[in-house]
């Protein structure tokens, strides 16, 4: 019997620290979808195929990537080109640093070393989400995106893609940023799908 108490008393203490990290990490904080605007900015990038819960892979790699070509700190957004109805293993995403603030000649230095694009200006819906940890790029898609969808529905918008901005690696902003285009179209982004082929 009193290792019933104890087993029950370790369960629920467990279950405690789920709930309040769960709190901690914004689990329960209200979504503000809001109108914004993205871009232009150019990005360096890599792809990467699959189940995003691999990307952390794929981003050491491309980390490797942009340091041999010179650029010391990664302003690390991401675009998702796929529904979240797509097979995890068709999945293509976009792991980018943003360069739009360097100068001309910076730039050119990257545009022959790394893939480049320039993301089009465009209307957004956009939001916010508290980062705290890892944890942070798994919960916040899930507050963020069902709000989204309750948007578009609105006006019957289907974006091209999602855009999430993370800060810089080197010191990750205490929130992330989340936007879809309203008025770019997919063939904006064509370059960014032919990197797949």
């Amino acid at each position: 019997m009193k290792a019933l108490k104890v087993l029950a008393a370790i369960v629920v203490l467990l279950v405690g620290l789920i709930f309040g990290l769960y709190i901690w990490l914004g689990g329960f904080s209200s979504v503000t979808v809001t109108r914004s605007s993205f871009g232009p900015t150019e990005i360096v990038y890599a792809t990467h195929r699959g189940a995003y819960k691999n990307l952390s892979t794929s981003w050491s790699s491309f980390q490797k990537q942009w340091e041999a070509a010179g650029l010391k700190e990664c302003k690390a957004l991401a675009i998702y080109l796929d529904t979240p109805e797509t097979p995890e293993d068709k999945l293509r995403s976009i792991i980018a640093c943003d360069i739009g603030e360097m100068t001309d000649s910076e730039k050119k230095a990257l545009r022959g070393k790394l893939p480049n694009f320039v993301i089009p200006k465009s209307r957004t819906i956009a939001a916010t989400f508290p980062y705290k940890n890892p944890a942070s790029y798994f919960i916040g898609p899930m507050r963020v995106y069902p709000e989204f969808k309750k948007e578009l529905a609105k006006d019957k918008i289907v974006p091209p893609l999602a855009i999430e901005t993370y800060g810089k690696m080197t010191a990750p902003a205490t929130e992330m940023g989340y936007a879809m285009p309203l008025d770019s179209k997919r063939e904006d982004y064509e370059k960014l799908v032919d990197a797949f082929r």
